[in-house]
């Protein structure tokens, strides 16, 4: 994993901590945050790949990569593979 990859989930936990803070602490935090945790899905989703749900999940690295698969994952093969699970 690059020093890279590491700082920009230190700097996502950052922003999630202060959004958090925002949320329980401001009549209207929810609403104003809306957005900040929206960029901070498609940022987690950028480093950790599609199936990352932070900051929905409680990830404490938001790191994906050592969470174990959901369940089996439907993948299309094309049209002579069709469906599988894997």
């Amino acid at each position: 994993m690059s020093l890279d990859t590491k700082g920009q989930r230190a700097r996502m936990l950052r922003l999630l901590a202060v959004v958090e803070h925002y949320e329980r602490n401001s009549a209207a935090g929810a609403q104003l945050m809306r957005g900040t945790r929206y960029e901070l899905a498609v940022q987690a989703t950028d480093v950790n790949g599609d199936r990352c749900l932070f900051p929905a999940c409680n990830c404490t690295q938001a790191d994906c990569s050592r969470q174990p698969p959901a369940g089996p994952q439907l993948s299309w093969c094309g049209p002579r593979g069709g469906w599988k699970m894997r």
